[in-house]
């Protein structure tokens, strides 16, 4: 057993840490926690490589000794000892700068500086904020930088030696043992054991625990009741309870027989694809939206959930979801159908949060990579990655070489592709394959569209040269510019007018209608006012016009039954203006006896014009033209909305990874501390050195060596990957796996419990084809499965009390979704269907990036799906589920945490949603029960899959009988306040 406290990799030579600080501390898991220490580490790292001579020229002139005191220690003493000393809390990146050893033999980057050459070190560009900013508290004064130079450049004499009988050893990791490396029982093959019985039987599995046990001189608990039996096995299996006709029917016959019909029955079912499809997105990190700085939307992100359903419904070998995940789009496929499987498998390292908006391309170009990386080590193999991006890793047989050598892997994979605007990365989608009539009717309707698009031009093209043809003379005031007040409507219906149409007040509201045609007539002269409208017998024949000149008004009446004289326009009468007039002229629909049209007002100067333009049958032709274009305009448009609302399905995409062309995919060069500017030495593309003792690289390599990789993590011979899948498997069974730490089988991680039984499983999983059925299965049909709890006051709780040898059952609280169904299914409204297109209402965002923007979804909590089929937006997870402990999709999560707290309680009961299913679900029961025995006969088989008890009776009387429940006004509202209290209570969301 493995205790809490910090370790040293039994792997590594005696470090640093050991020797001065008596321990060792996992510092560094991301390079976002190794960051700021280890810059101002290796600025201070490379003080010590330089010229020896002058080193001890140096120091023996005591003039550069009472330098270094008076000038250099004060600084060291003020800004780096809390980190950097022998008493320092934690010694950051293995580095003491209290005496010169510690300088000289350096930390986890090597010496400090080069004595003698204030360029070459990057002490000196630390200090001065030029590679990283440290000390990280401010920058020092420019005097105390000078005098830092000046230190370093003459020799970087100090005085402060260690006793004779101090030793300081070099706290860079050396070579690891990696004979002693692979005796780790994780990097082991899985062994076979004498097993009491065969393992392809029920009883197998007691076997070994049963063996535990007795070595410890534990008994078992006896097996559950069929109801509590019943209630862990739906849940577990299906993520729903069981019905209560199930339920009446395994109590009247819990033989194992019916047992193993039930859980062929559930592993056979949809709900069971969906509920285990949720567990693996725990792990892929499914979120509908990226998340962090840009949450762009995932558009496509349903089709992996998608395949993930179909993948556990028809039992894929996990071997075989494995490869798919990492290199489907290298796989051969059999049909279109299997292509668009094997492409959208590879969304698995596609769907990762990603800090999108980074200007530093090359950074997040390796950012992300270091989370796909993360993300195969912890998800298939159990082993943290991370840390060796920029040292070697502290506790685990991973080096830096090791990290790169796959780090080349994805770096030679397409991922990001393109911007979505300026300086924020994308992706490119991917198209799936399509049936060829698919195919002809997308091409017959692009080529329609063309078509319609080329008519469309050609038609506002025309319309543009008869625009500028008809250009009317002097000041053309149109109805769009006119101001309008009342009730007006739009039209084209008729044909002959200025612009885009005309307006009328539909012969109504007289009196209140009006619009008016505001000018400034810039010349003196005579000006002839025209009034353009279309004329009709339901038109208005007493319209009043009102013109007005500076301070000068006029009122005049025109006949709209009357057909203009000239083109679209009447002349009213002819005006001397003054230069600058302001003109005028308003329509109003007061005392009118028809239809009132506004199409145009125009002022003609007509004094001393030789040329006045076309003639007016040449105007009235080209009106007509250009009316008539318009309306083949209208319709071709029209003609084109149709078309595109009876378009055929578009070609799907998937967020699909890619190899990178060839003259693209490179190795990866050793990051030095991690930096991107900062390269050494290129690592072929391969594996781990502690997982082979001979060649490391991909050989021959074809494409980015994702292909290699995931028939490597599948070989039936690798030590980890089955193990961590039956692990994972065998945790949401029973609570916890046989290794503890899912997600970590290193140094670290705890060791397995009953390491025979969990290497059994490995070996019996692998021979039988990785299908995960037959391992539930087998683990369901178990006694260890189906024990009883006890008391806290039980003897065996004292002995056992994390259980950690299977001797009894724990409580186990349901998923946060689990709880969200189980409520759809008590109010009868669940709806079992799925959900494609969920995000397609987003636009790239799914809300803006401040921090008062919400996206608002059509699917919410109240819908009835399951909860699988509602939109998962990264960094707006609903209070319901986050509050229960749901997987935040940030992050890969191999075992939810649980938490027993009153918020949750508070949560339910205030939740508007369950509120409304708690209505729900009490109209349903009403409607099938007649009195208070019934209901709660019937809410405790719906809600707590068991028979009532007498407390639960008197609950429910002690509830209807307070004042509050009286003082309600129906029934209905008291019975929903119970049935509330229920969906709260811990019983409805543990298993027991």
């Amino acid at each position: 057993m493995i205790d809490g406290s910090v370790m040293k990799s039994p792997f590594a030579p005696l470090s640093f840490d050991d020797v001065i600080a008596g321990r060792s501390g996992d510092r560094c898991c991301s390079i976002t926690n190794c960051w700021p220490t280890a810059r101002w580490l290796l600025a201070f790292v490379w003080l010590t490589v330089g010229c020896a001579a002058m080193l001890a020229a140096d120091e023996s002139n005591e003039e550069s000794f009472d330098f270094f005191e008076t000038r250099i220690r004060p600084v060291l003493i003020d800004h780096c000892y809390e980190c950097h000393a022998e008493d320092s809390e934690e010694l950051g990146g293995s580095l003491r700068l209290d005496v010169k050893e510690g300088w000289m033999i350096g930390g986890d980057s090597g010496p400090a500086i080069r004595p003698g050459d204030p360029a070459a070190s990057e002490l000196m560009a630390a200090i001065r904020y030029e590679s990283s900013e440290m000390p990280p508290s401010g920058k020092l004064p420019d005097h105390v930088v000078r005098d830092f130079e000046k230190w370093i450049r003459d020799g970087a004499a100090d005085p402060r030696l260690m006793d004779e009988d101090e030793h300081l050893t070099r706290s860079q990791h050396q070579a690891f043992d990696w004979d002693q490396a692979r005796e780790f029982w994780a990097f082991q093959p899985p062994r076979s054991s004498a097993s009491p019985v065969a393992f392809d039987s029920d009883s197998a599995i007691d076997a070994f625990v049963q063996k535990r046990l007795d070595a410890e001189g534990l008994t078992a608990t006896p097996i559950a009741p069929p109801s509590v039996r019943l209630r862990r096995l739906a849940f577990d299996l299906t993520g729903l309870p069981p019905d209560p006709k199930t339920l009446r029917q395994f109590q009247a016959d819990p033989s194992d027989t019916h047992w193993r019909r039930l859980v062929d029955r559930y592993l056979a079912s949809p709900q069971f694809a969906e509920h285990w499809a949720r567990h693996w997105m725990d792990v892929a990190r499914y979120a509908d939206s990226n998340g962090s700085d840009f949450n762009a939307t995932h558009h496509d992100a349903w089709r992996y959930r998608d395949y993930l359903v179909r993948s556990f419904a028809d039992d894929m070998p996990i071997d075989r979801m494995i490869r798919e995940q990492i290199a489907g789009d290298l796989l051969p496929a059999s049909s279109d159908e299997d292509r668009r499987d094997k492409l959208v498998a590879t969304t698995f390292l596609m769907i990762g949060t990603k800090m999108l908006s980074e200007r530093n391309k090359t950074k997040l170009r390796m950012d992300v990579v270091d989370e796909q990386l993360d993300t195969v080590g912890r998800a298939f193999l159990g082993m943290t990655f991370g840390c060796a991006r920029c040292h070697d890793h502290k506790f685990d047989p991973i080096t830096t070489r090791d990290y790169y050598a796959m780090a080349g892997i994805f770096r030679s994979t397409r991922t990001l592709h393109g911007e979505s605007q300026q300086y924020v990365s994308t992706w490119k989608k991917t198209p799936l394959p399509i049936s060829k009539q698919h195919e002809q009717s997308i091409r017959k309707h692009e080529q329609s569209l063309q078509g319609l698009d080329r008519e469309i031009k050609e038609v506002e093209s025309e319309l543009k040269i008869l625009a500028e043809k008809t250009e009317l003379e002097g000041i053309t005031i149109d109805d769009v510019d006119a101001v309008r007040a009342g009730h007006w409507v739009e039209s084209t219906y008729k044909s002959g007018f200025v612009g885009k149409g005309y307006v009328h007040d539909e012969n109504r509201n007289k009196g209140e209608a009006s619009i008016r045609f505001a000018a400034v007539l810039p010349n003196a002269g005579r000006y002839e006012l025209r009034v353009h409208y279309n004329a009709s017998g339901n038109r208005a024949s007493n319209l009043p016009v009102s013109v007005q000149l500076n301070d000068e008004t006029h009122d005049l009446i025109l006949d709209q039954t009357v057909p203009p004289k000239t083109g679209t326009y009447s002349v009213l009468k002819e005006f001397d203006c003054d230069a600058e007039t302001q003109a005028l002229v308003t329509l109003s629909n007061r005392g009118t006896d028809g239809y009132v049209i506004a199409d145009a007002v125009q002022w003609v100067q007509i004094d001393g014009k030789a040329d006045q333009g076309d003639s007016a049958a040449e105007i009235e032709r080209t009106i007509a033209m250009r009316t008539a274009l318009t309306q083949t305009l209208k319709k071709l448009r029209s003609q084109r909305a149709d078309l595109l609302a009876n378009a055929p399905p578009p070609v799907p995409t998937a967020m699909a990874l890619a190899d990178l062309p060839s003259d693209e995919r490179e190795d990866c060069p050793i990051h030095i501390r991690g930096e991107v500017s900062n390269l050494g030495d290129i690592v072929p593309r391969g594996i781990p050195q502690i997982f082979s003792e001979s060649t490391t690289a991909f050989e021959p390599l074809e494409g980015s060596g994702r292909l290699e990789l995931a028939q490597w993590l599948t070989d039936p011979d690798h030590p980890l990957t089955a193990r961590v899948s039956v692990n994972r498997i065998w945790m949401h069974l029973m609570g916890e796996g046989l290794v503890r730490t899912v997600d970590n089988f290193g140094v670290r991680g705890e060791k397995p419990t009953h390491p025979e039984l969990l290497d059994a499983l490995t070996i019996d999983f692998v021979r039988n084809g990785w299908r995960q059925k037959r391992l539930i299965r087998n683990i369901v049909c178990s006694d260890a499965y189906s024990r009883a709890m006890v008391s806290d006051d039980d003897p065996r709780v004292s002995l056992d009390p994390e259980n950690r040898l299977r001797g009894r059952a724990v409580r186990r609280r349901i998923p946060a979704e689990a709880i969200r169904d189980a409520m759809l299914v008590a109010a009868g409204t669940l709806d079992p269907s799925g959900r494609e297109d969920l995000m397609d209402s987003y636009a790239t965002l799914v809300s803006q990036n401040n921090a008062n923007s919400k996206a608002t979804t059509k699917f919410g909590l109240d819908d009835p799906k399951r909860t699988l089929y509602l939109p998962l937006i990264r960094s707006e997870v609903p209070p319901l589920l986050s509050n229960l402990d749901a997987a935040d999709p940030d992050l890969l999560v191999g075992k939810r945490p649980t938490t027993n707290v009153p918020s949750q309680a508070l949560t339910l009961i205030g939740s508007p949603e369950v509120r409304q299913w708690a209505m729900q679900t009490t109209k349903r029961m009403m409607s099938e029960t007649t009195d208070e025995t019934q209901r709660v006969r019937w809410a405790c088989a719906v809600l707590f899959s068991r028979d009532p008890r007498p407390l639960d009776e008197e609950i429910l009387h002690t509830w209807l009988d307070s004042d509050v429940a009286k003082a309600m006004s129906s029934d209905e509202e008291r019975y929903r306040e119970w049935i509330a209290a229920m969906f709260a209570s811990t019983e409805f969301r543990f298993l027991d």
